[in-house]
């Protein structure tokens, strides 16, 4: 169904609500609200763009001021280029006194020897210029009148979210509290999203954790934990929300182009799937003939970095649960593991990291990367040579393709080698 953008708010209000049971697309409320925003700010951007393309006042603006530069002082024309010539406006002249007498900006700014007749050439400038900048600064009035309703639609889904994250929020935090009239404590949901948007170093968030957690409480850092995972859960459902199916497309043939792979999801049992995601995952099959889809990894495609601040933090927390609880057993399921994305490129990482690459070319040294990759598709009778993956087989560290690509990804695997008792355990 095509999003209908509504031009007045008091229609948004009257029908969102219908609109969002008609689609299909979107599982929750969230989601739909989310894809509502990034619609309306493109059309908010597209009036802006036609507005500016329909507008030449600028140019001229920027002409005349060029002119003006050959007939007044720097300072002065440095002053009026950067508009601000009214901090030096004692008698509180307006752009209409100086469009009727251009002489009177000699009152703000020096436009040269007082002695000597200033040419007639520099009031018409100065005249066109201010004539110029009140016809410009109308013209901007109308149009932010036109699309003021369209901030007000936005405003309003902004606000919206917000309702829909504080329910969730006041859901996730009702089992452990037992008690719905208490206020639910928002500190850690504002120090994810100043993590998340800042440029934020390890020292000051090693300040925050310590002071959240009131000197490493371990019930504590347990409990952030689980809001950062709940966080991370939820925002990531919005920002996947705000890219239609077209994007992922574009993403997809973009990657293709470049001969990069595609990320994807590993295949999640039945039994963990939500009631929602059983129903897509049918949908799929359907669509597909009956045959298992794969699922594409959307943030690894569309916002890898977008909460990459956030993961180091969770390794931050993880590590120090892990220094302050020595005595629990890692196991195969260990904490650890369940930070890390499954993905085909991480696999094949692995394959590299421990050196089985490196072993069965050496000893059999005729083989190729492609045929290494349709080996290990026949053992694990998974896909890759179909997916251009063979690629990653590359020996050559230093080609795009390798799949190991800085020392973040080097200590992901070494946690996953100390998970199964291949590599000694250290605090990452």
């Amino acid at each position: 169904m095509e999003t209908i953008i509504y031009e007045t708010l008091k229609d948004f209000k009257e029908n969102y609500f219908v609109d969002f049971s008609l689609q299909g697309e979107c599982g929750n409320m969230l989601q739909y609200l989310s894809m509502l925003k990034k619609k309306y700010t493109h059309h908010i951007d597209h009036c802006r763009s036609l507005h500016d393309k329909s507008d030449t006042l600028s140019f001229r603006i920027i002409e005349t001021l060029d002119d003006l530069e050959d007939y007044m002082p720097y300072h002065s024309h440095f002053v009026l280029k950067n508009d601000l010539w009214e901090d030096f406006n004692p008698s509180h002249l307006t752009e209409d006194d100086f469009i009727r007498c251009p002489e009177l900006l000699g009152n703000c700014i020096d436009l040269g020897d007082e002695e000597r007749p200033q040419p007639r050439t520099l009031y018409e400038k100065i005249r066109l210029y201010f004539s110029l900048k009140k016809e410009s600064e109308t013209k901007d009035a109308e149009f932010y009148e036109k699309t003021t309703v369209f901030y007000e639609i936005v405003k309003y889904i902004g606000d919206q979210i917000d309702i829909e994250k504080n329910i969730l929020l006041r859901f996730q935090d009702l089992p452990k509290k037992g008690n719905s009239d208490k206020n639910i404590d928002l500190n850690s949901w504002e120090l994810f999203n100043h993590i998340r948007y800042n440029d934020v170093g390890y020292l000051e968030t090693s300040r925050y954790l310590k002071d959240i957690t009131e000197n490493y409480h371990p019930d504590l850092l347990k409990s952030l934990l689980k809001d950062l995972e709940f966080y991370l859960f939820i925002e990531k459902e919005q920002k996947e929300a705000e890219y239609d199916s077209g994007e992922i497309g574009e993403a997809i043939k973009d990657l293709e182009a470049k001969d990069l792979p595609i990320p994807r999801l590993d295949f999640i049992p039945q039994q963990f799937l939500t009631d929602r995601q059983k129903e897509m995952r049918q949908a799929d099959k359907r669509q597909s003939g009956e045959k298992e889809t794969i699922s594409i990894d959307l943030e690894g495609l569309l916002f890898p970095f977008e909460f990459f601040s956030l993961y180091e933090f969770q390794r931050t927390i993880l590590r120090k649960i892990k220094e302050l609880s020595p005595e629990e057993k890692e196991t195969q399921t260990d904490i650890d593991i369940s930070e890390l994305k499954t993905s085909k490129t991480k696999s094949i990482a692995l394959l590299h990291h421990t050196g089985i690459l490196d072993f069965l070319r050496s000893k059999y040294p005729t083989i190729s990367d492609r045929q290494l990759a349709g080996f290990f598709e026949f053992v694990t009778r998974e896909s890759i040579t179909v997916r251009n993956q063979s690629s990653q087989f590359t020996h050559d560290k230093r080609s795009v393709k390798y799949p190991i690509k800085n020392k973040k990804d080097i200590e992901d695997l070494d946690r996953l080698l100390v998970s199964f008792g291949m590599k000694e355990k250290r605090v990452f």
